[in-house]
């Protein structure tokens, strides 16, 4: 291998040395032992093993291994350097298969282009099949490298006062469960895990690995799901503990909110009003000459002539296209935090008022007004403000809102206005303020009971602050870090785990270009979480000290032999080939009837 590194080193970048060459350059592997490490005995070449083997930045190279004989005690002694470069069997090199697996799962490369870059760069042919192959087992070894270096991972949690557990898992369509527990101080991903649904037998066993390799957490964070809740509480007892105030939030705008917006949900789209509103534009595009003059005209409105119908075309656009864009708005926190239908209906009786206003005070002519289509537009406006239904509905809505968004701002958490989206930790930065918010909200609690006569609903937010009033407020954790005792305050959300999943779906969305990823998730071997700490600069210099290692730690599992530190689930998501194709000639009662006959 020395010899291999001084030749490299002589050979311009881009260029394989099986490309420079003449034929297959030749690696000789000998044992470097003279006498038998068991009895002393002196040792013999008696035998040559030649295979091909692809090295990343070498090429396809002949391996040569000699293979020594003790004369006395008859054991074989092979090359030491050999197995650290490729596995015993094997044809592509430890360096090869981490080079796959960084660009696929790093890089994002899709299998054809690391099989391109291959052939390119390094002079190797190398199929689809076996590229994705190798990108599986990079995963494995990662995974096995990972949990065999808990001790190293303990002593860098521990340095740093402990950590802090972030539980969540993600799933899609009919795939299993993706479970992290995720360290919020470091942001190491500690444990992986597939599982079939999050029932509490499943995860007591997930969270007891998680205890036994990295000790009891200083506090868990996580959502407000009976079987995580229930799990926790077995396995880490004694562990502070926190909900996700931003699922708790949702839980309880869902409740108070979720059964009037869907029926106005539904009654705007009965009434076919985003439908009228896009042909109104449409056909003020059409009369304008397109699209494009009909947006100059919006955009000079204020500048056309006062009574004109340009002016009036370019306004009436304007309020056309300012129901478009909000069909669909909000701050990026989705519903109950968004309400993009009620925000529509009020921003289209506002429109509505203006419109009336503007005809009112007269300053267009009726031939104006009918040539730009302003009694059309009026009219579809009017047709849904006369449903005094909805109008209520609307009214109750508003009510609710107001109680909602004002538990927002005392919990100050996905506060109005607030354009952080799913990225918001939260506004306490200290004791005193996380105090005050208590103080609060013990003020809301009391109001609410008052006002529960007039609007019984409002008892589902009475009901799951007081359920969950002891996992709301985490105080600060003392800890020790380097002889000095600081305070730690666990984020008050579980986003730590949701900015994960989002990460690691845009990953996966990038390897295939489609948006789900229900089958990632059934055919991709749990450790793809674990990819996220090779992006971690802690944990590289901590476990590798120099990411260029990471094929030769690969390689000492092997040698080593090593196993995980605990027993693998086996989740059968998908039935083996070799059982399909069984099951194409599955006739047992055509057997047996064949079979008496035969008797």
């Amino acid at each position: 291998m020395h010899c291999l590194s001084g030749i490299l080193s002589g050979i311009c970048e881009g260029y394989s040395l099986s490309s420079v060459l003449p034929g297959l350059p030749n690696l000789h592997f000998i044992c470097e032992h003279v006498h038998c490490p068991s009895c002393s005995g002196s040792l013999v070449v008696k035998k040559v093993k030649t295979r091909s083997v692809f090295i990343a930045n070498y090429g396809n190279v002949k391996v040569k291994e000699h293979i020594k004989q003790c004369r006395s005690c008859g054991a074989w002694h092979g090359s030491e350097e050999l197995p650290m470069l490729v596995k015993k069997g094997s044809n592509y090199s430890y360096s090869c298969l981490v080079q796959v697996g960084l660009m696929r799962y790093r890089e994002k490369k899709q299998i054809s282009e690391i099989s391109q870059f291959f052939k390119d760069d390094c002079g190797i042919a190398i199929s689809d099949t076996q590229v994705r192959r190798m990108a599986y087992s990079f995963l494995h070894y990662l995974g096995k490298f990972h949990y065999l270096h808990a001790g190293t991972i303990n002593n860098y949690l521990e340095s740093q006062g402990g950590y802090i557990l972030y539980v969540d898992s993600t799933c899609e369509g009919r795939a299993p469960h993706l479970l992290t527990c995720i360290d919020g101080n470091s942001s190491f991903v500690l444990y992986s895990q597939k599982m079939a649904s999050e029932n509490q037998a499943d995860l007591e066993k997930a969270f007891g690995k998680v205890l036994q390799l990295f000790g009891v957490p200083l506090c868990c964070v996580h959502d407000m799901g009976r079987g995580i809740n229930n799990a926790l509480d077995t396995v880490f007892p004694q562990a502070a503990r926190v909900i996700c105030h931003f699922h708790l939030l949702r839980d309880i705008g869902k409740d108070l909110l979720g059964e009037v917006y869907q029926r106005i949900k539904k009654v705007l789209s009965d009434k076919k009003i985003y439908a009228d509103i896009r042909y109104q534009v449409q056909a003020i595009e059409k009369q304008t000459g397109g699209r494009e003059a009909a947006r100059n005209l919006f955009f000079r409105y204020d500048k056309s002539e006062q009574g004109s119908s340009d002016q009036l075309t370019g306004m009436l656009y304007g309020f056309l296209l300012e129901l478009k864009s909000w069909e669909n708005n909000g701050d990026g926190y989705g519903f109950p935090f968004d309400r993009p239908k009620f925000a529509y209906y009020k921003n289209l009786k506002l429109i509505y008022e203006q419109m009336v206003e503007i005809e009112r005070l007269g300053f267009f002519g009726q031939e104006v007004l009918k040539k730009c289509r302003f009694h059309k537009i009026k009219q579809v406006l009017s047709s849904m403000l006369s449903d005094d239904e909805l109008a209520k509905e609307i009214e109750a809505l508003d009510i609710h809102i107001e109680h909602f968004d004002r538990l927002r701002e005392i919990m100050r958490i996905a506060v109005p206005g607030d354009k952080k989206g799913l990225n918001d930790q939260g506004k306490i930065k200290n004791q005193s303020e996380l105090l005050q918010v208590e103080t609060n909200l013990k003020g809301y609690i009391g109001e609410l009971d008052s006002e529960m006569k007039k609007l019984p609903k409002l008892k589902v937010v009475v009901t799951h602050l007081e359920k969950y009033w002891d996992k709301i407020f985490a105080r600060g954790i003392q800890v020790n870090i380097q002889g000095e005792t600081k305070t730690v305050f666990p984020h008050r959300t579980n986003n730590t785990s949701e900015q994960f999943y989002r990460r690691l779906k845009q990953i996966l969305r990038r390897l295939h270009g489609n948006s789900k990823v229900n089958k990632d998730l059934i055919y991709l071997p749990e450790e793809i979480a674990l990819i996220e700490n090779l992006s971690n600069q802690a944990y590289i210099k901590n476990l590798l000290k120099d990411g260029s290692k990471l094929a030769g730690e690969f390689a000492k599992l092997d040698i080593e032999g090593k196993q995980l530190p605990y027993e693998k689930q086996d989740l059968e998501l998908v039935m083996p080939v070799k059982i399909k194709n069984r099951l194409k000639d599955f006739t047992p009662l055509k057997v047996l009837i064949e079979n008496n006959k035969l008797t």
